[in-house]
């Protein structure tokens, strides 16, 4: 069956129409082209297919890095060149504020592309393949595991480790009951933390052993239950174990080396160039701020360069481990007393604003994947002036957008910055401003 693909929609996949007028969504397809596909799922208002060839290729075409594109469920767009992946996805972000959220797609003002297209990620999660104790990532659509010794997205270090897991004899010893595996690059050294998530407790000296036989690494935490893992080993690692992360002196004056910390586990962005990026972005935007309230502070990332030209500077988080080390990187940037972090939840923060009678000009937004639906109730009360959301899901940053306008916000901009080439994902910052 002949289909022509006329746009990519979030997921990936392109979207075509079958003889009858039927929506079919078929992977690794370029708008414009004509492909011949075979059906493989269909639903009442929809179908899923599979290409059997490529009639007409489209010129911004490629051949795919990866020897495992198209079955591990990574990547969807390495068949595209990467300036067509970004002008693709400032198109699907458009199109998916407009429909979703009503919001104007021309308040989109572009999408900042990687410096790295390949080897841009500082953290890569593994499964771990029962019986053998190799590493692997989830096949598409899948629960099988794709095992492989190098992703060409992870930055180069992690690579060497990953390959050298199988050549570990400590690793043989614990990988009966470990699960999964996380690598995770300390950027301003050039080396790997490891956390592995484990079933039973292991013998700390394998534990030693498996930091000693991994080129590269820095220190190694295991996770078996509590709030945060244990480690590190070898127990006088620098800094505890944490991960060291450069930062650009213009956002800290007078700092000499300023440096972000966050522990294995903690989370922080995969792409730091973007990130970095982002932090230059939000400083540039919010300008002068007196007082500044991160209802998602993790460690700190987007806040401490706000509260290094703030008055006050209030973060909240539910990670322990984010939250102390938050308050070491805040020690070391000279940043105590005005920022202040605390264990609770969003939600929690703001209604103990509302009831004290506090009001932030400027509040920041950075929910997981599923937004941050439950906070309208209370922040109309808390954030008087303006918004800054921070979204890693386009399809629900339209949602809540649409619920901020009821709440009486206005987007002024939105911009794109692709933390994640060779994938349909996109992290988006929308600036919106309170209206009587």
């Amino acid at each position: 069956m002949r289909v022509r693909i006329e746009k990519l929609v979030f997921g990936g996949d392109g979207l075509a129409r079958l003889p009858e007028g039927r929506v079919v969504f078929v992977p690794g397809v370029i708008p414009g082209e004509e492909v011949e596909i075979e059906l493989v799922r269909e639903h009442r208002d929809y179908a899923e297919a599979r290409v059997r060839e490529i009639l007409s290729p489209s010129p911004e075409r490629v051949t795919p890095p990866c020897p495992h594109y198209g079955v591990c469920g990574g990547c969807q767009f390495q068949h595209i060149s990467y300036p067509a992946q970004v002008r693709w996805k400032e198109e699907m972000l458009r199109e998916t504020l407009e429909r979703l959220g009503g919001i104007p797609g021309d308040l989109v003002e572009g999408v900042v592309p990687s410096p790295s297209p390949l080897r841009y990620r500082n953290r890569l999660r593994f499964h771990v393949e029962s019986g053998t104790g190799r590493l692997g990532f989830v096949k598409r659509k899948s629960h099988d595991l794709v095992l492989i010794e190098d992703c060409l997205l992870g930055e180069e270090p992690l690579g060497r480790v990953l390959a050298a897991f199988s050549r570990s004899a400590a690793w043989r010893r614990l990988q009966s009951w470990a699960k999964r595996v996380k690598l995770e690059l300390s950027p301003a050294e050039g080396l790997v933390t490891v956390l592995f998530w484990i079933t039973v407790e292991p013998d700390p000296e394998d534990v030693r052993d498996l930091a000693r036989e991994l080129p590269g690494v820095k220190s190694v935490f295991f996770w078996t239950r509590g709030p945060r893992p244990r480690g590190p080993f070898p127990e006088e690692a620098p800094h505890r174990g944490r991960r060291l992360f450069p930062v650009p002196s213009s956002l800290f004056p007078g700092v000499e080396e300023p440096l972000y910390f966050a522990r294995p586990g903690v989370f922080t962005q995969a792409n730091w160039e973007i990130n970095l990026r982002i932090m230059e972005y939000l400083r540039l935007r919010a300008g002068e701020v007196e007082r500044v309230l991160d209802l998602h502070a993790g460690m700190g990332n987007f806040l401490f360069p706000l509260a290094s030209q703030a008055s006050e500077a209030r973060g909240v988080d539910t990670d322990p481990g984010a939250i102390e080390d938050g308050l070491y990187t805040a020690e070391y940037l000279g940043l105590t007393p005005r920022v202040r972090l605390e264990r609770i939840t969003a939600t929690e923060a703001l209604i103990e604003t509302w009831k004290e009678a506090e009001t932030y000009p400027l509040v920041l937004l950075d929910p997981p994947r599923g937004g941050c639906r439950e906070l309208l109730r209370y922040l109309p009360e808390v954030a008087r002036d303006r918004l800054i959301y921070i979204s890693c899901d386009p399809p629900t940053l339209a949602r809540d957008l649409k619920l901020l306008l009821d709440a009486g916000y206005r987007p002024e901009v939105l911009k794109g910055f692709d933390m994640f080439p060779q994938t349909y994902h996109l992290e988006v910052v929308a600036l919106l401003r309170r209206h009587p």
